[in-house]
């Protein structure tokens, strides 16, 4: 079993990109701070971690549009491929139990900078998280793009539904086509969550698309662009 879909977007090098924001120290946390003000996204990585693909692209957008962004190095600056060997015992070492004490730094973090209430992204992996964290008082809105929280919760042996019933909060799904079908419409997601949740598929994309997509197809940043439209208005709405 693999966290990602068999055909899933792999590891993309985009290190020609420079990114907006600074790498700090959050109590032994490494964190990239982009923006400011007191409406706050912690944004969490997929399994590629803290340096690949877009995704501080991705916080310097939200950076952009009046929001600060935390993105939080879990990993400690490693990662790991979808297709290593490795891999399930890799995320049963990340179990939420884990991660709250850096989940904890980054929020005493973002208050330090000004944060007065919060909202998430997850991509892959990092849906997880967000499923966690929007059960926080702090957190007002989630965020998962191709989310891969059903498959943490087969390999971590954790109750998805039960996660799903302690989300406090709205939230909005952005899945790939190929996503699991519990979070696709119709799906656990939807039935758990109800008027809680906003859902916008993405059928002509495979999962990974919005942070390891080629945006020289024209129909993946077609839809990576839609997505960033749907975030920003949502966190907008919702903060």
């Amino acid at each position: 079993m693999s966290c990602c879909p068999v055909e899933s977007y792999g590891f993309l090098d985009n290190s020609t990109y420079t990114p907006k924001g600074t790498v700090e120290d959050a109590q032994g946390l490494p964190v990239y701070i982009v923006g400011k003000g007191d409406k706050c996204i912690i944004w969490n990585y997929d399994i590629y971690g803290f340096d690949a693909g877009m995704t501080r692209q991705h916080c310097d957008l939200l950076a952009g549009q009046g929001f600060l962004v935390i993105l939080p190095d879990y990993y400690r600056g490693k990662w790991i491929a979808a297709t290593d060997p490795g891999l399930m015992a890799w995320i049963k070492s990340y179990p939420f139990a884990s991660l709250e004490e850096d989940v904890n730094k980054a929020i005493t973090f973002a208050k330090s900078k000004g944060a007065k209430v919060f909202g998430s992204v997850g991509t892959c992996w990092g849906s997880y998280l967000v499923m966690n964290l929007s059960s926080l008082p702090d957190f007002k809105a989630g965020v998962s793009i191709h989310p891969s929280h059903s498959k943490m919760c087969m390999v971590l042996d954790e109750n998805e539904k039960a996660l799903l019933e302690g989300v406090a909060c709205k939230q909005l799904f952005l899945p790939a086509g190929n996503d699991h079908e519990n979070c696709l419409p119709g799906g656990l997601a939807e039935t758990v969550l109800g008027g809680k949740l906003t859902m916008e598929c993405f059928p002509d994309m495979i999962h990974g698309w919005s942070t390891r997509g080629d945006l020289t197809n024209l129909s993946v940043k077609r839809d990576i662009d839609r997505a960033v439209q749907l975030y920003v208005q949502f966190f907008k709405d919702t903060l």
